[in-house]
């Protein structure tokens, strides 16, 4: 097993996008595989110039990647079984992990600072760019995600607001 140093955001997403290439999940059409929709958030996101923000953006950023981090740990230890056939679960289990994802997925959601409607919303703000990938990401089509799927998927909303909680972003 590789040694897991703290990556950066590129190097993390890079990774993401080599995964992504070897198991051919890039067949995927948009917002069938968490895999591919991250990939499209972590290369938005990654490519944000922290020099640029203010103390509130920094805060966000540096939380958003925090909890991406841990999710990764996760998904580079799991990625060899992350795509492996399993059976799918009852449409009872199916309908109550749909339920606690969307439940953790409406906590985050509601943690991101909304942009300030009065001001001008400046280009370098963070929570513009996290809250329109997130908008993204919650059209992820829950009804076709396998069992390991629907555990990285709620560990990746349950990450995030834990990060959030714990720097208490709002």
């Amino acid at each position: 097993m590789r040694e897991m140093k703290m990556k950066t955001p590129v190097q993390m997403t890079d990774d993401l996008a080599r995964f992504i290439k070897e198991t051919r999940e890039d067949a995927a059409f948009p917002h069938e595989s968490l895999y591919v929709d991250l990939l499209e958030q972590w290369k938005v996101l990654s490519r944000y110039q922290l020099e640029y923000a203010d103390k509130e953006s920094k805060r966000l950023y540096n939380a958003y990647w925090n909890s991406m981090s841990h999710w990764y740990k996760i998904f580079d230890k799991e990625r060899e079984h992350l795509l492996e056939p399993t059976a799918l679960p009852s449409e009872e289990l199916m309908d109550f992990y749909s339920g606690l994802i969307e439940d953790l997925m409406d906590h985050v959601l509601s943690l991101v600072p909304p942009s300030p409607h009065s001001t001008i919303i400046k280009l370098t703000d963070f929570r513009v760019l996290l809250s329109n990938e997130l908008q993204k990401i919650i059209q992820l089509d829950l009804g076709i995600q396998g069992p390991i799927d629907f555990a990285m998927i709620m560990d990746y909303w349950k990450m995030l607001g834990e990060s959030f909680d714990r720097e208490k972003i709002k």
